[in-house]
């Protein structure tokens, strides 16, 4: 017969000794994480003076064709460290989603020249609210023969295996989420979408992650945390993270508060398809 209380104490050993384990197993996740982000570049001036050494990025800004409103719109979205960071070059196959008016999608047309190839994408729901942004219309005015239209809802975005080099998210992730995108499918979707070794470039306003993602999506914004751990659960590796401090944005309002809008903090996020077409562990 034991003593009354020893079966007790050994239960309470043993949850202690779970506890333990658990909180060092959680305590080693953040450096797991870690290890999969890269060290952030902060350092813009640099940046924008690299992307200008790119012969092929300076062509593609200053193309004459662009619209006086495109020029206006590259002092406030770094373009060149964007047409940079994503990869693109001659030749390759460029998908701009959520194009609305094709800002990015013109400048990649120049990029990647008459071998390649740009998709202009917009949803249904958008060309409903903004019809200037259908395909028949936006044709009258781009007469380029190298790109194209697709148009689909989030959840719908699809395209044979392996269509694309480059897919660019400019500013849009986080209305994808606002207006009901499921992030698993879409993920998956441009993984599938996505030749092997190619990149997907985020650029999107930033936020605190701790902030549930509802809340950080109605200020129209998505914190690089969120993103970088919906990407890579979708199987890319993160292979560059570019942040854009802002002393004028605290990020605790909706990016098209006076005083932040064109100020606010935000980043580009690149990540990569595996060269073997299999999602990263």
């Amino acid at each position: 017969m034991g003593f009354p209380g020893l079966a007790s104490c050994k239960l309470t050993v043993k949850m202690k000794m779970r506890v333990l384990l658990l909180s060092a197993l959680l305590a080693l996740a953040p450096a797991a994480a870690a290890q999969t982000m890269p060290t952030p570049k902060t350092d813009i001036a640099a940046l924008r003076r690299e992307a200008l050494n790119d012969r092929a990025v300076r062509v593609a800004i200053g193309d004459l064709r662009r619209s006086t409103e495109s020029l206006l719109k590259d002092q406030r979205r770094d373009v060149g460290i964007i047409l940079k960071a994503s990869k693109a070059k001659a030749g390759d196959r460029v998908l701009d989603i959520g194009s609305s008016n094709a800002y990015l999608a013109l400048l990649f047309a120049t990029l990647v020249g008459p071998e390649g190839h740009v998709d202009i994408h917009n949803t249904p729901s958008w060309i409903a609210q903004a019809p200037r942004l259908a395909e028949e219309v936006q044709r009258r005015w781009i007469k380029r023969p190298n790109v194209g239209w697709l148009i689909r809802s989030w959840n719908a975005i699809d395209a044979p295996a392996e269509s694309y080099d480059v897919i660019v998210l400019g500013r849009i992730y986080h209305e994808i989420l606002l207006e009901g995108g499921d992030a698993d499918l879409v993920g998956q979707r441009l993984f599938k979408m996505l030749k092997p070794g190619g990149h997907v470039l985020v650029e999107d306003h930033d936020i605190d992650p701790a902030k549930p993602v509802r809340q950080q999506v109605f200020l129209h914004r998505i914190s690089h945390q969120n993103t970088a751990k919906d990407f890579t659960a979708a199987g890319f590796d993160m292979t560059e993270l570019i942040l854009f401090e802002s002393a004028a944005d605290d990020q605790r309002f909706n990016v098209i508060w006076p005083g932040i809008r064109g100020r606010t903090a935000h980043y580009i996020a690149v990540f990569q398809k595996p060269l073997d077409g299999k999602p990263a562990q």
